[in-house]
């Protein structure tokens, strides 16, 4: 069996670390914008309680 050329081997690293990379740069995107709004859906603010005013 030949033994496999430097050339394949740097050309497999990088072609991994580039898929690497783009699924990094994915998941920012997506946590930077996040999916679409779902209309039905209340934000979020409005599902935490306010807490009532202090007792005088």
């Amino acid at each position: 069996m030949d033994k496999t050329s430097k050339t394949a081997i740097r050309g497999m690293m990088l072609y991994v670390l580039a898929l690497l990379v783009l699924g990094v740069l994915a998941g920012a995107v997506y946590t930077i914008y996040g999916h679409p709004a779902d209309p039905s859906e209340r934000p979020a603010a409005e599902t935490i309680p306010q807490k009532a005013p202090a007792p005088q």
